[in-house]
């Protein structure tokens, strides 16, 4: 009989702690647990735990409350702390490409990379302007204090951290798996603290822009992922998002005019996305903006709104247990 390996697929915001603890057994992966805990406010600020005795005390009622009995955790993040960038460098061979790419990283990230771990995604092959081979790749760097953090608390509290990921990516691949053929597509990713836009196909990445929450909606953004919104909020969250979709497909499509984007994907951890997508068409309609469903062959036995919500989370396990 297979041996039984199980790992928890875990993320993190300023509102709230999810996780999903799933299993993989002769090739087939089951859910084990599921849940999620509120934080107070303050507990996490600009993704940095900023009380760490609070954190505990809510990660411990999850983990206990949840039946979660893994201690191999792979954290999500995705915050301010978190840098992506598209960026081109010389073909080089495979063994000497992560040299090239740690080398020359300072020039596509702002932050000094002494304070940066980072990583890359391999985004497809090209020519440049001179008609010479190039590599594209998906910076993804993330400041190491933040990173250190999560991995000396949960530490604490008897879990291992065995992999750090942008849960962005994680969603990502989920749509790979279970959502999007052949299509060029963008990923619209709204979080409490920061926007993607993320153009793929197959395995290519074409485009990564983040975006940080525009202060006049900060507090619309805060209210809706708190379950706390005004009349007004999604309107006016659903047209900022508009706008900025609008300017990332213009830029896109200046660049690309040759491979025009097919479908928009909203990714929220929210139950309000047809209302954003109703405010994001009113002021882009180019392209369809629609709100995926994952895993929908294999739904664990959940129901899909609970799916959609912990998608990153189930993304994140099951890429840590595909490499284990």
């Amino acid at each position: 009989m297979a041996k039984i390996k199980s790992v928890i697929g875990f993320e993190v915001d300023s509102n709230e702690i999810r996780a999903v603890e799933i299993s993989r057994s002769s090739g087939t992966y089951s859910i084990l647990a599921c849940g999620k805990i509120p934080l107070q406010e303050g507990v996490i600020e600009e993704g940095f735990i900023r009380d760490a005795d609070r954190f505990n005390i809510a990660l411990t009622e999850l983990m206990q409350n949840g039946g979660f009995r893994a201690t191999d955790v792979v954290v999500g993040v995705n915050n301010e702390n978190v840098v992506m960038r598209y960026a081109t460098f010389p073909k080089v061979a495979d063994d000497k490409l992560r040299n090239m790419v740690l080398l020359q990283a300072q020039e596509f990230i702002p932050i000094p990379v002494q304070e940066m771990e980072i990583d890359y995604v391999v985004a497809g092959d090209g020519v440049n302007e001179d008609e010479q081979p190039v590599t594209n790749v998906m910076l993804v760097a993330a400041r190491r204090n933040m990173i250190e953090q999560y991995i000396n608390v949960l530490s604490a509290s008897k879990l291992q951290v065995i992999d750090v990921n942008a849960t962005v990516l994680s969603l990502c691949s989920g749509l790979q798996s279970s959502v999007v053929g052949d299509e060029k597509y963008a990923v619209l990713n709204l979080t409490e603290d920061l926007v993607n836009f993320i153009v793929i196909k197959g395995n290519e990445i074409s485009m990564v822009r983040s975006i940080q929450i525009p202060e006049r909606i900060e507090g619309s953004v805060k209210r809706l992922f708190a379950g706390k919104e005004e009349a007004d909020d999604i309107e006016q969250i659903g047209a900022v998002l508009g706008q900025e979709t609008s300017s990332s497909v213009s830029y896109y499509a200046m660049q690309n005019q040759s491979s025009p984007i097919e479908k928009i994907f909203l990714l929220t951890t929210l139950n309000k996305n047809a209302q954003l997508v109703n405010g994001i068409t009113e002021i882009f309609a180019n392209i369809p903006v629609t709100v995926p469903d994952y895993y929908t062959a294999n739904k664990f036995g959940l129901d899909q709104q609970v799916i959609n919500e912990f998608a990153g989370c189930i993304g994140l396990a099951i890429q840590a247990l595909e490499v284990k």
